[in-house]
């Protein structure tokens, strides 16, 4: 199933680099880029902090639309 948006799609909103945005999520580039690529799951405390810093709900991001 699709999500409605990719982070990648949300960060190319912002136009910021996956460098970019996981300094200003306090994350490491290679840990945000797994999550970009859907390699690893985003821990529950990253969630609502990505969410926030997107400006989308969480829902927009990591559950599937039907």
């Amino acid at each position: 199933m699709k999500k409605q948006y990719t982070l990648k799609e949300l960060r190319a909103r912002k136009d910021k680099t996956q460098a970019e945005v996981s300094a200003e999520l306090g994350i490491s580039q290679p840990t945000y880029n797994a999550w970009e690529k859907d390699v690893s799951k985003v821990p529950f405390g990253q969630v609502w902090k990505m969410a926030m810093y997107f400006d989308v709900t969480v829902d927009e991001i990591f559950l599937p639309t039907v």
